[in-house]
């Protein structure tokens, strides 16, 4: 239902640099932006795995488009914190609000009576066009310094405000995911209600049913990495129907009889299962419970993070060998090749599946403790 509209509009997307308006009225029509919005305020609320699956079949369609919907289902998982009078003021225009933002602490929020006045600029706002809301998080300061808990840690606090509020900033000119507008966004002195605010640190559910979980970051690893695998798919498929029809230069016989052509779609097929494959059972030993607030294991957390990277590094090696196989057909902007090429080593750029993933799961193996990064 959703392929014919995403292919009418995907090189319009591109051009435009965010998904056309009308595109995301069909996407959000499907239901597609309220997979993990609670059903307590009439989402969806998937299950993961299922949200995974779509999540991987709308990347197959269109890599920006499944990264739109991979960013929302996010956000909508973090809204979820919020506490109830938050939660239905976020979402008063109805369950497929699309929250944009991220979570990287980048900006300063000061304590006033009855909230705080957020000042600061963000990065990658995937999806800025077409949401309502904005998340960010920011550091609370007091006398012109960090507010810190008792431990030392800097506080830290979450906040969501109209997009109305914020100022886009052009930013997004990208060698793939051209698609997502994921822009540079910024306020200055915009004041935000405590009630449209949390702690990042929090610990557990707000509200009840919710899809929502302790150690949110390590959960956010799967949807990335099926963003990933869903373009290595596009990428096996469009090398399929291109080997049957191309006659490499000075080549008597077209790419499919080929036996190099042979050896790499079936390592490329191998490389998708075995990513999906771990990334699927990993994801289905975590943790999750009726208050959706157990935290996992250094154990659990290890796990997840090498099974995003290992799928998402997977997905990019198949592509390469799909892109590599076409030859030079491959190269045109009228490829779906190339787009999968670009789009699948952007998106393998996320901080969730980057290679340093790997290496910090090897260090935490040898006993010498688990980190983000080096």
């Amino acid at each position: 239902m959703l392929a014919p509209a995403v292919e009418k509009w995907r090189g319009t997307a591109e051009q435009q640099r965010h998904l056309p308006h009308a595109l995301f009225e069909v996407l959000r029509d499907a239901g597609v932006f309220r997979l993990s919005t609670p059903r307590a305020i009439g989402g969806a609320e998937v299950d993961e795995l299922t949200a995974l699956r779509v999540i991987e079949e709308l990347s197959r369609q269109d890599g920006s488009v499944g990264w739109n919907v991979m960013v929302a289902s996010n956000t909508a998982t973090i809204a979820s914190y919020l506490p109830s009078t938050g939660l239905k003021t976020l979402y008063q225009g109805g369950a497929n609000t699309v929250v944009a933002g991220a979570l990287l602490p980048k900006g300063e929020a000061h304590p006033v009576p009855r909230g705080y006045r957020l000042s600061g600029r963000w990065t990658l706002a995937s999806g800025c066009h077409q949401a309502g809301w904005m998340v960010a998080c920011s550091t609370v300061m007091e006398q012109g310094k960090p507010r810190l808990h008792p431990d030392g840690r800097p506080d830290l606090r979450t906040f969501f405000l109209p997009v109305a509020q914020c100022d886009l900033l052009d930013t997004w000119y990208t060698a793939g995911m051209r698609g997502t507008g994921s822009h540079d966004w910024h306020v200055t002195d915009v004041f935000v209600p405590e009630e449209l605010s949390f702690p990042l640190f929090l610990d557990g559910s707000s509200t009840p049913g919710a899809l929502l979980v302790k150690d949110f970051s390590a959960y956010a690893v799967a949807r990335v990495a099926a963003v990933a695998l869903g373009i290595a798919r596009d990428a096996i498929e469009s090398l399929l129907a291109l080997a049957k029809t191309k006659v490499p230069t000075v080549s008597t016989s077209t790419l499919a009889t080929q036996h190099i052509t042979h050896e790499r779609l079936g390592r490329a097929e191998a490389l998708l299962r075995a990513g999906r494959a771990l990334l699927d059972e990993t994801v289905s030993e975590l943790p999750y419970t009726p208050a959706w607030n157990v935290g996992l294991s250094d154990e659990q957390r290890a796990a997840i993070r090498l099974a995003g990277a290992h799928a998402a590094h997977n997905a990019a090696e198949a592509v390469d060998l799909m892109f590599n196989t076409a030859g030079t057909a491959g190269i045109y902007s009228s490829s779906r090749l190339e787009r999968c090429f670009r789009d699948v080593h952007v998106a393998t750029q996320h901080i969730n599946v980057a290679p340093s993933n790997i290496e910090m799961v090897g260090q935490h193996l040898l006993g010498l403790g688990l980190h983000f990064r080096r």
